[in-house]
């Protein structure tokens, strides 16, 4: 209680058993509650964000093939008069917001139906595609299927009757009764994934002491760093660092963002060891530490993290962890950790002489590898290649603390250039943005010209929302980064589009586009990025009242510029006969009647 760290479900047999007799009452109740009883047991097998979302993809698609069906076998009108009565008997059971959203629903997939005119084949793929789709998202998302609580009970088929029956208002309930919404925008928030924590149990305590008395009497050097592998440590030290590695403090720092049910957490032995940090650097490799620098390469693997963690032995002031993507340092001292994404987390070590350390700063490097639970064989490959790549990596890096030959000294200059270009790709652009917008390219060369543009128009607007709705997750120094690139590819294309039929635009619409951009340049300047970007909303700069031109004289300068840019642009002929939905207006000149049937 008050760790912040959500408490065990329950074993699953019993809220099985339990959600079995609450389904068998179902079965022989009135329909208001029987869909009750199936609300309460369907809310329980459903309660992450991806499944929820997967579920109100493909109940539709069953929907769809269900009414496609009675389109095929007997006539659209038919479909239509059994979907009227569906949605007629669910005012009946259901609340009338989930009757109303289910109607809704259904009828827009009946009138999708009747216009696409699906063949009996394509109506059996939708049916077993919704079906075991299904089954599928509750394998990839770790939950149990509602159907497995009353799998063995003698109402076995009225229940599975029931449950078919009251599936769409059921998955409509569920995403808005899980936040969907919520859980839609964090997935396209920049989070900040730094952890922390802080070991203070006694027996984490105490081995953090042996290794601190360890190392102080190994007298490590005091003008480079200093590595030990856990692998190779003495028995006790080893026992010791394996202790807190592994133990349930450590757990619980991951458990409080990956959740048990979902992800698994699993420990890189090969990649722990014992660090002294150094104060100084001599243009060798230990520079790499005090430059904006991400430690690992693979920071497009998709859905699998390994994380580095820090846990101090030493009491420090001096020397701080940076991350400028958030933005913020914490120096960590005895007992407290730190914990970052290996691939993805830019960072860098400062030191501040004028607050010197009694004793060298010691921190035990503890790596765990993270993926989803579904995806086990994907992640440890993640892990595997982390660990060749550190080791290969380690043997460079000690070979160029104190490079002695003149191949040593040029291969210290290329872990100097290749830390600082993989920095500021990451830092500019965002590796997995590029990637990201290569393969919405990529699908636009085969699907047609304007779905480049459509795909990458409101990219940033869909940052904005996202972001101020989970400020207090999101991560600052990404989020300015994800917007100023996705609106940057977004007005690139909206220019090129404008300036391929400039010919047609006359000198109102020039005027009104260099004017609006002008506008909407100046009001940015005035507030500077970081408040332009909520950083007063997300606690990055303190609040402030500008009033300097354009503020204090034209209301919403930056949207009043865009609007006029649109404007204009709209005003060129050519321009807007070719993208009429870019603009939301529709293309000028004399309105005119359409000619007589």
């Amino acid at each position: 209680p008050g760790s912040g760290i959500p408490a065990p479900r329950p074993p699953l047999a019993p809220r099985l058993s339990r959600i079995g007799m609450a389904a068998k009452v179902a079965a022989g109740a009135s329909p208001a509650s029987a869909y009750a009883h199936h609300r309460e047991g369907f809310r329980k097998f459903h309660r992450g964000t991806l499944n929820v979302l997967l579920h109100l993809a493909l109940t539709p698609m069953g929907v769809a093939g269900a009414a496609a069906l009675v389109a095929r076998a007997a006539s659209p009108t038919a479909m239509a008069a059994v979907a009227a009565v569906y949605c007629a008997s669910l005012l009946a059971a259901t609340p009338l917001p989930v009757a109303l959203a289910s109607a809704a629903c259904t009828m827009a997939i009946c009138a999708l139906c009747a216009k696409l005119a699906l063949g009996y084949g394509a109506a059996a793929i939708l049916i077993l595609v919704g079906y075991f789709g299904q089954d599928l998202a509750h394998w990839v998302t770790g939950e149990a299927t509602y159907q497995s609580s009353y799998q063995k009970s003698d109402d076995f088929w009225a229940l599975l009757a029931q449950h078919t029956y009251y599936l769409l208002p059921l998955v409509l309930d569920t995403a808005y009764t899980t936040g969907l919404a919520s859980g839609v925008l964090l997935f396209l928030t920049p989070r900040n994934d730094v952890l922390f924590h802080r070991i203070e149990s006694e027996q984490g305590r105490s081995a953090l002491r042996n290794l601190r008395d360890w190392v102080v009497a190994q007298k490590p050097s005091e003008t480079c760093t200093t590595h030990w592998w856990a692998l190779e440590l003495p028995s006790e030290q080893k026992t010791a660092f394996e202790s807190v590695a592994e133990g349930p403090e450590m757990s619980a720092m991951f458990r409080a963002r990956f959740g048990a049910d979902q992800y698994a957490v699993e420990p890189l032995h090969g990649m722990n060891e014992v660090y002294v940090a150094s104060t100084v650097h001599s243009n060798n490799s230990d520079t790499v530490f005090f430059m904006d620098h991400v430690d690992g390469p693979y920071m497009l693997y998709p859905f699998c993290y390994v994380y580095r963690t820090l846990v101090a032995i030493t009491e420090n002031r001096q020397i701080a962890t940076v991350f400028p993507m958030q933005p913020f340092r914490v120096a960590i001292s005895d007992g407290e950790v730190v914990g970052l994404d290996f691939h993805r987390e830019v960072h860098r070590i400062e030191s501040d002489p004028s607050q010197p350390n009694a004793e060298r700063r010691v921190t035990c490097k503890m790596h765990y590898v993270v993926y989803p639970r579904c995806l086990g064989p994907i992640g440890r490959h993640l892990g595997t290649l982390t660990v060749r790549y550190n080791q290969t990596f380690r043997y460079l890096f000690l070979n160029t603390i104190a490079a002695q030959t003149l191949f040593w000294r040029f291969m210290t200059k290329m872990v100097l250039i290749g830390t600082e270009g993989t920095f500021r790709l990451e830092q500019v652009f965002g590796l997995n943005n590029i990637v990201f917008v290569g393969a919405l390219a990529l699908a636009g060369l085969l699907v047609g010209s304007p779905f480049f543009l459509a795909a990458t128009s409101f990219l940033h607007y869909a940052k904005y929302v996202a972001t101020f709705y989970h400020r207090g997750r999101a991560s600052f120094g990404k989020f300015i980064r994800d917007s100023c690139f996705y609106k940057l590819v977004a007005t690139s294309q909206l220019l090129y589009h404008y300036g391929r039929h400039a010919a047609s635009a006359g000198p109102a619409s020039v005027a009104l586009v260099v004017g609006g951009l002008a506008l909407s340049s100046l009001a940015l300047w005035r507030l500077g990025p970081k408040r332009a970007y909520f950083g007063a909303e997300m606690g990055v700069v303190a609040p402030a009242r500008v009033d300097a031109f354009p503020y204090g004289a034209i209301p919403h300068p930056m949207a009043l510029g865009w609007i006029l840019t649109l404007t204009g642009a709209h005003m060129a002929p050519g321009f807007a006969a070719a993208l009429p939905w870019l603009p939301p207006a529709p293309p000028p000149g004399p309105a005119r009647r359409p000619p007589p049937p």
